[in-house]
């Protein structure tokens, strides 16, 4: 992996640029190797680092260009120039030729830097589907824009304040995870898929130059099956070329996406590929039974780690450190040492299986949407005259079962899209001064996640709600969640990391399936497991659909080591003044009496939280304002 920094317009000296830069390198991830370069008087400084980065500077000095990432071309005389000079002097071509249209020539994971020296403009921006992080900030002065793969390389610049946000730490406890456009901090904001920033005369302009394009494709079922394992097949080349095959493996969880992945690099390679899987000693936790039928079916080495809850007590303080703002999915232990297993084992670079359930409507809360919006098809007179009234105020209705459960569904089912995904948060219900402390509580904008939701369901630009709905999990669930997750756990683990079900083709190809197929009824992924039917195993194709969930919640009751650092980070959590100490101690209290699972999820949340501060924010001021 790598990353790059970088900054125009600053009130630095000439003679501190160098050490401001540096100082921004540092922030980067812990990758090898860098090349930096500071402007005439110090109007600007470019960093690149790690062994997927590049800088250069076009002959006439004019244009300095940054990229990390693995890119590709679509235009044959970039492609030309990458592979003679580097991807940063494509990159810099591309732009003195075709400007921010450049942009439209750069396939795969990479984010970019562009300074135009004779503009006094800057260009950043991320691949299409935010595989590749970007942040940046406005200088103190207004009059300069730092930016960088890292909020802590942004926030390394003298320039930039560092106060946290009560409201990000709200949106990070409703997402477990901190949701883009916004940051940890309150100054810096990142890059959503697809977006590119435009700096120039002091006005920072972000803009789309890609939108996915939801129009169906009215052939037959089997004419679009063909097509997409032609699709999968080239998207696997894409991300297989310039690799060794000996020295690439892929995970394999047992699931539909892995075990796609594996059989197509086994395919691919023509030789006895390795793939690898993690479990855990908890019977709805374990689906390695189902990684060992995909692996048997295509003749692949597989190899396997069972985590115990002592992996887990080492590699949390690690989760801390490796994400720069705080992060709350405790699969990130399973990915973190799959990853290093197959790094052991000689692996170089792991295919990944992301994407599928949101391209090809594999979540079960698509079907459920299904059930709420027949709802809407009863007429109004019906419901409101009829149903409604009879249902909602039978007396003692809230006993019984029945009666108990149809007010749930109508209540759900008036909600709309896509708040209504997000139904039965927690965070819902609460009065936020249970739970934050009042100064905090003040400052928090309890709707700000459903903002967020609408803000992606709206722009999908999609007639029907289904494809609202991938669009919206696709700049989420991917981008803020699952790609930072395996991102810098293989990172950790020294290990590269392609998504062939992430390659734009099957993106657009995905965008083109009708809704109806992909989803046919409550069938989830029904035009893909028609597609793969005679490519996977048959037991992939009906098992019940598991995750790469952690039992912490399980083991938390009974593992000392566990309890130690759950129990004392939420103490030093107390000191902080950002929550109440008696929601701290009810959850620890709760989760020792009653609901394993849910209250175990919420102190890993709140425990990551601490330990992120602990490793990166101790001396931050936090905001009294969001």
């Amino acid at each position: 992996m790598s990353g790059l920094c970088g900054w125009l317009g600053s009130a630095v000296s000439e003679g501190d640029a160098k050490g401001v830069l540096l100082a921004m390198t540092d922030g980067l991830y812990d990758f090898s190797g860098s090349q930096t370069r500071s402007g005439d008087g110090a109007g600007y400084g470019l960093s690149a680092k790690g062994y997927e980065a590049c800088i250069s500077v076009v002959d006439d000095g004019t244009i300095a260009a940054a990229i990390e990432g693995y890119p590709r071309w679509l235009d044959g005389d970039l492609e030309a120039i990458a592979s003679r000079d580097g991807h940063a002097a494509a990159l810099a071509a591309a732009y003195k030729r075709l400007g921010r249209d450049a942009l439209q020539q750069i396939m795969g994971a990479w984010a970019v830097a562009i300074i135009d020296k004779d503009r006094e403009g800057a260009l950043i921006a991320i691949d299409r589907l935010g595989i590749r992080p970007l942040c940046y900030a406005r200088t103190a002065s207004g009059k300069g824009i730092v930016f960088g793969t890292t909020t802590d390389s942004v926030m390394a610049h003298p320039e930039i304040s560092t106060s946290i946000s009560h409201q990000a730490i709200f949106d990070y406890m409703f997402f477990t995870r901190s949701p883009a456009p916004g940051t940890i901090f309150q100054e810096v904001t990142k890059l959503l898929p697809g977006q590119c920033v435009w700096y120039e005369n002091g006005d920072a302009k972000p803009s789309a130059y890609w939108r996915v394009d939801y129009t169906d494709d009215n052939r037959s079922q089997d004419e679009l099956s063909e097509e997409l394992m032609a699709v999968l097949r080239r998207a696997m080349k894409r991300a297989t070329t310039g690799s060794d095959f000996k020295t690439t493996g892929s995970f394999l969880s047992g699931g539909i996406d892995s075990s796609t992945v594996t059989g197509l690099l086994a395919e691919q390679s023509g030789q006895t590929s390795k793939s690898f899987g993690v479990g855990f000693d908890s019977v709805e936790h374990d689906e390695m039974g189902y990684a060992r039928i995909t692996a048997k079916h295509y003749g692949v080495e597989h190899l396997e780690y069972y985590v115990t809850p002592a992996d887990i007590v080492d590699f949390i303080p690690k989760i801390a450190d490796i994400y720069d703002e705080p992060y709350g999915n405790s699969s990130a232990v399973a990915a973190y040492y799959c990853a290093k297993m197959a790094r052991e084992h000689g692996i170089d670079l792991l295919l990944a299986g992301d994407g599928g359930d949101e391209l090809f409507a594999g979540n079960e809360r698509y079907a459920d949407q299904k059930i709420f919006e027949a709802y809407g098809y009863i007429p109004g007179w019906l419901r409101g005259g009829l149903l409604e009234p009879i249902v909602m105020n039978m007396p003692a209705g809230d006993r019984i079962m029945p009666i108990r459960k149809a007010r749930s569904y109508i209540r759900r089912a008036k909600v709309p899209l896509p708040d209504r995904l997000e139904s039965y948060n927690f965070y819902n219900e609460i009065e936020l001064t249970d739970c934050f402390m009042p100064s905090v509580a003040g400052s928090i904008d309890q709707r700000n996640p459903y903002h967020l939701l609408r803000m992606h369901y709206d722009d999908s630009g999609a007639e029907s709600s289904l494809d609202s709905m991938l669009y919206l999990d696709v700049r989420t669930t991917l981008a803020d969640d699952d790609l930072r997750k395996v991102e810098q756990t293989t990172a950790l683990a020294g290990v590269g990391v392609r998504y062939p079900l992430l390659d734009e083709e099957v993106l657009s190809f995905s965008a083109k399936i009708p809704p109806a197929m992909k989803l046919d009824g409550r069938k989830l992924r029904s035009f893909f497991k028609y597609a793969v039917r005679n490519f996977l195993p048959p037991e992939t194709l009906t098992k019940s659909k598991h995750g790469f969930g952690l039992p912490f919640g399980l083991w938390l009751k009974t593992d000392p080591g566990m309890q130690t650092l759950a129990y004392d980070s939420l103490a030093s959590l107390k000191k902080r003044d950002i929550f109440q100490p008696a929601f701290l101690d009810s959850a620890i209290e709760t989760h020792r009496s009653g609901h394993s699972s849910f209250h175990g999820e919420l102190i890993w949340v709140l425990m990551l939280l601490e330990l992120w501060f602990q490793k990166h924010q101790d001396r931050t001021p936090i905001a009294s304002a969001a």
